[in-house]
């Protein structure tokens, strides 16, 4: 990998991990109370699940494995494509429109859509820089 594409998997990483941040901001900004001080195990075991395939594949294509390179695809496309879902289905509802979460008066809720819509364009274009650059990964 040559200097300028590893700057940018670094960027690529720290965007990424600040969206698992944000979501623990996110639980904790809108749901936490001294009744429920937790997430569901099954969100929590989703969401750590997620969070390993995402180092996983991170590690595995640093260290130049070809395995590395499908799993960060994989980790990739489920990232792109639950925002994709997200952002297209809330569209287009009637009376909300794209990217409609940026409107938040809240500014921590708004500091944690725009780190999600960050990561959405983010994975967006790796996911394509990696199948157009596949022959120097696979």
């Amino acid at each position: 990998m040559n200097r300028n594409f590893l700057i940018q998997i670094w960027i690529l990483f720290f965007i990424l991990l600040s969206n698992f941040a944000a979501q623990i901001v996110y639980f904790y900004h809108l749901y936490y109370s001294p009744q429920h001080p937790l997430p569901a195990l099954r969100s929590t075991l989703i969401m750590g699940a997620v969070f390993v395939l995402f180092l996983t594949s991170y590690i595995l294509f640093i260290t130049k494995r070809k395995v590395g390179f499908f799993l960060m695809a994989l980790y990739l496309s489920l990232e792109f494509l639950f925002y994709l879902w997200n952002i297209v289905g809330n569209g287009l509802r009637q009376g909300y429109g794209w990217f409609f979460h940026l409107r938040e008066p809240d500014p921590v809720l708004w500091i944690i859509f725009a780190i999600g819509y960050l990561s959405f364009f983010a994975s967006g274009y790796f996911l394509f820089l990696l199948f157009y650059r596949r022959k120097n990964f696979t």
